[in-house]
């Protein structure tokens, strides 16, 4: 079998353009500067727009936006293709492209806050301007959270360290 990653320069690249954006911004000004910068779309399914990250060929093109108040709080996003069957293989996979991008998140942000469990590993960095950046890697695949600083700020307020 074969799976799609996007490659760890890429992925950062991406965080870092986020993190340097002009927060506050609204979930339609971030969805608008991810179609101008990245080439991303949109798309309206009953009303409700959606980004969608249709450029690196991934099986699931989703990028969750999260907004409160219409305020932007967080974005997600896959970066490597959905893992239907854990295999020994796919597992290699993923393990050897998460060591790839937490590399190159350290060597930009600095040294990451690991936390593990028996279901998933997360690296995590605060970023520039307030705003957090998370690698995760869970058995079907590896996804990116980009909490903005008010997103960010939120969550330690709410304990989240």
């Amino acid at each position: 079998m074969s799976w799609k990653a996007m490659t760890p320069t890429e992925v950062c690249d991406i965080v870092d353009f986020w993190t340097a954006a002009p927060w506050p911004l609204t979930e339609d000004e971030a969805q608008q500067l991810a179609v101008e910068r990245f080439g991303w779309s949109i798309e309206v399914e009953n009303g409700t727009r959606y980004l969608m990250n249709t450029v690196t060929g991934l099986a699931v093109p989703d990028v969750m936006t999260i907004a409160v108040k219409d305020q932007m709080r967080e974005l997600s996003f896959d970066t490597t293709d959905t893992i239907r069957d854990v295999t020994p293989e796919s597992t290699a996979f993923l393990s050897d492209n998460f060591a790839l991008m937490v590399r190159e998140g350290e060597a930009r942000w600095g040294k990451p806050d690991l936390r593990r469990t028996d279901k998933w590993t997360t690296a995590r960095w605060d970023a520039a301007g307030g705003s957090r950046v998370a690698f995760n890697f869970l058995p079907r695949g590896l996804n990116v959270r980009f909490e903005t600083p008010q997103g960010a700020d939120v969550e330690r307020k709410l304990g989240d360290r």
